[in-house]
């Protein structure tokens, strides 16, 4: 059996890298249970990462280009293009949002550089973001949950195709959907106290939602009172 203390306790380990730390293991552990020699108990863990290394390189790559074009699709053109500055929505001849791809691929290059050679705080740095996405991300779902009987609601809307034909289907499938998201998010919110009493964990993960909420708040408080105060004009 493995010692999860000893593999996950590397100052070195971060949510970024755990998922090859945890196939080194698997392989190392398998390479013993066999009886092979270290070395080579060693070099089936190290196969091990680097074949989950590459099957996740080959399942991102295609999902790659839609997932670095789409959060600014519906961020960015899915917005009005005065809540943010006109840089960031001018579209090239492509009809691409050219300089807000750029920005985006700036970040995720430091993002990427810092956690690889910034050493343990840039480590920690990037636990904390991925603590405070975890429930962020999340959330959009719960409301798209709770409208969908809203949206059912509206018999005058055009509809290619239905699978709910009823409002007790609706109401089964929207109630199913809430109670596991919710619950989902309330049990990884509370794990890593009950688990190990990190409550610096719990308190990210809850405040990372809040952050987030303000930001987009503070956005659309400026971009209100620009339009209240006439500096803007309201797109058609």
């Amino acid at each position: 059996s493995a010692n999860w203390q000893q593999v996950l306790g590397a100052r070195s380990t971060n949510l970024g890298n755990i998922t090859y730390v945890l196939m080194t293991s698997l392989g190392t552990t398998l390479g013993q249970a066999l009886h092979l020699t270290p070395e080579s108990a060693a070099l089936t863990g190290v196969w091990f990462a680097r074949i989950t290394g590459l099957s996740m390189f080959l399942a991102y790559t295609g999902a790659f280009f839609t997932l670095s074009y789409s959060p600014l699709k519906a961020i960015i053109q899915g917005t009005p293009k005065a809540l943010w500055p006109s840089v960031m929505t001018r579209l090239n001849v492509n009809g691409m949002p050219a300089a807000a791809m750029w920005l985006q691929c700036l970040l995720v290059g430091v993002f990427i550089v810092l956690v690889s050679f910034g050493g343990d705080s840039a480590s920690a740095f990037y636990n904390k973001l991925t603590l405070m996405a975890n429930v962020s991300m999340t959330l959009p779902y719960l409301f798209l949950t709770i409208a969908f009987p809203f949206f059912k609601a509206k018999m005058h809307l055009d509809r290619p195709f239905v699978i709910f034909k009823n409002r007790s289907s609706t109401l089964l499938a929207t109630g199913v959907v809430l109670l596991v998201v919710t619950f989902a998010n309330i049990f990884t919110i509370i794990q890593p106290v009950i688990d190990s009493g990190d409550w610096n964990s719990t308190l990210w993960m809850v405040g990372g939602p809040i952050f987030f909420s303000l930001l987009a708040l503070g956005i659309y408080e400026s971009y209100r009172r620009r339009m209240a105060s006439g500096a803007l004009v309201m797109e058609s």
